[in-house]
């Protein structure tokens, strides 16, 4: 750490409770645990994005490790989900707008039939909670 001997340590907490105070120490020692907090965070932020850095700097010079698509993450979801045969410049303009239309169409569809799901799972709820005070009349 810094290389303080446990008499050099007695001997500061000493003089600050002398400094202080028996009512401030708590605080100084509240602030002092938050700021050591923020800068473990800082730091632990820091390494992440300098590994991140190190990730995306290997798979741009083709250094990454075989079969690690980790790189793939990185990528708009619109090229995640090409085809693995698929190379650029092969198919025209007119195909690709077939294909887009194609694929918003089958996502338009099943947002329908998602919410239709949802629809038909709430109704039987409000029919038997209906149901219920019915019964209660007799």
């Amino acid at each position: 750490m810094l290389d303080f001997s446990w008499a050099e340590l007695f001997f500061v907490a000493v003089l600050a409770l002398i400094i202080l105070g028996p009512k401030d120490l708590p605080q100084l020692f509240h602030i002092v645990g938050k700021f050591i907090a923020k800068v473990r965070r800082m730091y632990a932020d820091l390494q992440g994005s300098i590994l991140q850095l190190e990730k995306e700097v290997n798979i741009a010079s083709g250094k990454g490790k075989k079969g690690d698509d980790s790189w793939r993450d990185l990528l708009p979801p619109e090229l995640r989900e090409l085809p693995a045969d698929f190379r650029p410049g092969t198919i025209s303009a007119a195909q690709h707008q077939q294909r887009q239309e194609m694929i918003t169409a089958a996502r338009n569809q099943h947002a329908e039939a998602t919410a239709n799901a949802a629809k038909e799972a709430a109704s039987p709820v409000t029919q038997t909670s209906s149901n219920i005070g019915k019964g209660l009349d007799r």
